[in-house]
């Protein structure tokens, strides 16, 4: 089984991001491919269609830096985007697709997996709006994607604290450092590759 784990470069003047963290920690692990991708409009449909096309992976998890404090499974993409430079400066031109649906809903089992990782004592909820940036537009992208290319068969995209950032496991404070994400990240990988197709 191949799987395709993406997370996104820097942006707000930030020098890490805690997605890509995650994401190439995991590079390591046998049959994962990592892909950092760039906080650009119009990049995520682009990027991800090319790795799909040439690894041709069965799973792709997708990172970002959400809300402090909690990790979110995303369950709507919006065919929208927030009026918010990217990192060249630029702003969005239109909706992501222009004769896309208006929301898809993640095909992902979103409740079986927080539960899992819930057991393991993560801050983890599901949510709803993934934020009108290259998030969504990375979700919208990969559910479409998921329609057109048979191998592939399993996408999630979750959200991350930002790096550094408080958080509350195991009821215990801590923080969003890179073990942290590296557990994370392992734990999120071993979870959705349980998860039947």
């Amino acid at each position: 089984m191949t799987i395709l784990v993406t997370g996104f470069q820097p942006f707000d003047n930030r020098s890490v991001n805690a997605s890509w963290i995650a994401a190439n920690s995991l590079a390591s692990t046998n049959n994962v491919i990592a892909l950092e991708l760039p906080v650009v409009w119009g990049t995520p449909w682009t990027e991800l269609g090319s790795a799909i096309k040439q690894h041709k992976p069965e799973i792709v998890i997708s990172m970002g830096e959400g809300r402090q404090g909690w990790f979110d499974i995303e369950t709507v993409a919006r065919n929208g985007r927030s009026e918010r430079q990217d990192n060249l400066g630029q702003l969005p031109t239109g909706p992501i697709k222009a004769a896309g649906p208006a929301t898809i809903d993640a095909t992902i089992s979103a409740q079986p997996l927080q539960q899992s990782l819930l057991d393991l004592g993560y801050p983890i909820r599901i949510s709803e709006d993934a934020g009108a940036f290259l998030c969504e537009e990375t979700l919208y992208s990969l559910e479409l994607l998921k329609q057109n290319f048979d191998c592939l068969k399993t996408v999630v995209f979750v959200h991350l604290p930002p790096f550094e950032t408080i958080l509350t496991a195991n009821s215990e404070s801590g923080i969003c450092d890179t073990e942290f994400l590296q557990k994370f990240a392992s734990a999120l990988l071993d979870n959705v590759r349980k998860m039947p197709f």
